[in-house]
């Protein structure tokens, strides 16, 4: 899950400032079917020019979802269309969902978030720096501080191979660094989030999300983990692309299934976001207390997470983001606090966050009634093709680079190959194309390397535009 995110963890996305048209609503009156007609006309074009099968979203204003609506295919091959009831992997989306989960067990006097998460596992323990006093906490899981590794496997569903069980994969996690310093992009720590709701609840993972989370919000999903025989009549078929065309992908299952690997349909993962934007109650039924909502909603370490989602705060706003990723599977979803307006958009190819979260950006600028709509970029992918490079010049990338006040990628060299790794994520190879200009084959973004009289001086990152970096080392 982590390849997919890479950059784009948080969806922090640019759109162009070439006008659409000039949607004149005077003094902010907000016209759903103007609304409706620009963001069908933009994603059935990008649908047209990328080769995405399908994507579906839900509009959020208040309390309320005021559209859902599906575009394009759930099967390609057959042409089944894509609508609102067809069911999606939510990928990391559902880490919010998870660390909803412990702040209810939380609620119940069941556990303190900031209780180290050994006294919970009893005879699964994870090996962490307890003996050195500084125990992995709650806080640290949810907020991805823990200074924890591990292991992840994908395993396709033919292969009739079974992920290992969440037990199994606690003995295999172990401290990296000591919790509370860094933040780390971490999939196995909402595995043992989940591991823990088991031992807690006395519940599977899946009937306490049901039962305390589902039910309550008015969603049907009995199989949101193990999809039941009528949702796999519903669910879309996972795509990669390629050459702008959709190529079929194995149907995967993950060890870590409590980080993402669940299934939901567009409105009813955004049943659960109205929630969170109203003091943790939906439809008059309350399913966390205003005082939990603020607590996951707050910057852990002074960073821009909170528990199980992303943040962005500016002066006039906070942002609530997300994005997630299975193989054959992309999910964004976004929301302003104060106003109540957000969205979430799901789309069956992998890969395709950057595409959904300009989806996602254009909507909310939509139901803010913003009086000029910028149009979507084009998403058609350029193919590029690869050369090879001599070691001595592959050396002189190699650096660390700083592209935001937390957000660095450091470029290293092993023999004659070159990797990028950003904040928080694993090491991808870059692949040159030009002497300084190389692409990443697991996301669609390029970087070139800056040089000023003869040196390197910094890089630019170009996927959904461009952000410079400087080299700092």
């Amino acid at each position: 899950m982590n390849k997919i995110l890479f950059f784009l963890l948080f969806g922090f996305l640019l759109i162009s400032n070439k006008s659409i048209s000039q949607v004149n609503q005077p003094e902010h009156k907000f016209d759903l079917e103007q609304s409706k007609k620009i963001l069908e006309e933009e994603i059935n074009k990008i649908l047209r020019e990328t080769g995405i099968p399908s994507v579906s979203l839900s509009l959020i204003k208040g309390d309320t979802i005021i559209w859902s609506e599906a575009f394009g295919f759930a099967n390609v091959k057959k042409k089944v269309p894509a609508t609102s009831s067809t069911v999606y992997s939510t990928g990391s989306n559902f880490k919010f969902v998870t660390a909803t989960a412990i702040m209810q067990l939380a609620e119940a006097g069941k556990l303190d978030i900031d209780d180290p998460i050994n006294k919970y596992l009893v005879e699964s323990p994870i090996t962490d720096l307890s003996n050195d006093g500084t125990p992995v906490t709650f806080r640290h899981l949810l907020s991805n501080h823990s200074g924890l590794t591990g292991p992840i496997e994908i395993i396709p569903v033919w292969e009739r191979k079974l992920p290992k069980t969440l037990e199994k994969l606690a003995s295999e996690i172990s401290a990296e660094e000591p919790p509370g310093i860094n933040f780390k992009y971490c999939n196995h720590c909402y595995a043992l989030a989940g591991l823990i709701i088991e031992k807690v609840s006395e519940m599977s993972y899946q009937d306490y999300i049901v039962d305390n989370i589902l039910i309550p919000l008015q969603i049907e999903s009995k199989g949101p983990i193990v999809p039941t025989p009528s949702m796999i009549e519903e669910l879309a078929l996972p795509y990669s692309l390629e050459n702008n065309q959709s190529i079929p992908e194995y149907q995967s299952r993950f060890d870590v299934y409590p980080a993402g690997d669940v299934y939901l349909t567009c409105p009813e993962m955004a049943n659960f976001y109205i929630a969170q934007l109203n003091q943790g109650s939906f439809d008059g039924q309350s399913i966390l207390n205003s005082q939990s909502v603020t607590k996951m909603q707050e910057p852990q370490f002074e960073s821009t997470y909170g528990f199980g989602i992303g943040l962005i705060i500016n002066d006039s706003a906070k942002y609530l983001t997300h994005t997630g990723g299975v193989p054959g599977f992309s999910t964004f979803f976004k929301a302003e606090t104060t106003s109540k307006i957000g969205v979430y958009i799901a789309a069956n190819a992998g890969g395709t966050q950057n595409v959904l979260g300009a989806i996602g950006n254009l909507a909310l600028k939509i139901l803010n009634s913003d009086d000029e709509i910028d149009p979507l970029p084009s998403f058609a992918k350029k193919e590029f093709e690869e050369i090879q490079l001599t070691e001595e010049i592959l050396k002189k990338y190699t650096g660390k680079y700083q592209l935001a006040q937390e957000f660095f990628i450091s470029v290293t060299q092993e023999d004659s190959h070159l990797y990028g790794q950003a904040t928080g994520q694993e090491k991808f190879e870059l692949f040159a194309y030009e002497e300084d200009k190389f692409f990443f084959k697991v996301v669609y973004a390029q970087v070139k390397f800056n040089t000023e009289n003869g040196k390197i001086t910094g890089l630019t990152l170009i996927q959904n535009g461009k952000t410079e970096g400087e080299k700092i080392e």
